[in-house]
């Protein structure tokens, strides 16, 4: 919504602009990827492979801790592909493909992780 120039945010939750390993399976194949960003339901990336509109998704989720960041907890969820956009490459001849992921079966324990993340990552303002 704009009003008066203002931007207003829809969401609900807040998002954190990382780039963390997550890895999504469908019935069909395995990718590999990175997230751009990442909230407690959900989070966007981008793909090499078009996934339809609500293709349903088991999901691994990467989240580094300690002082080094090389160490991980790890969320698994399901999900569903709630938005894709296929993005043209200038230097590649192949597609790739921006993908909002919506986290549609997460057990608490899992969001608790999240939160716990975003807690420690939290941008300082």
């Amino acid at each position: 919504m704009n009003r008066n120039n203002t931007y207003v945010e829809r969401r609900r939750h807040l998002r954190i602009d990382k780039h963390l390993g997550v890895k999504l399976k469908t019935g069909d194949f395995d990718l590999a990827t990175e997230t751009i960003n990442l909230s407690c339901l959900g989070a966007y990336c981008q793909l090499n492979k078009h996934i339809p509109l609500m293709t349903s998704l088991k999901i691994a989720l990467a989240l580094p801790y300690g002082d080094q960041g090389n160490e991980f907890d790890y969320v698994e969820c399901n999900g569903v592909a709630v938005r894709v956009e296929e993005v043209l490459s200038e230097t590649n001849v192949d597609s790739v493909y921006n993908t909002a992921i919506y986290f549609n079966e997460i057990e608490e324990s899992e969001k608790k992780k999240i939160a716990n993340f975003f807690e420690e990552h939290q941008p300082k303002e």
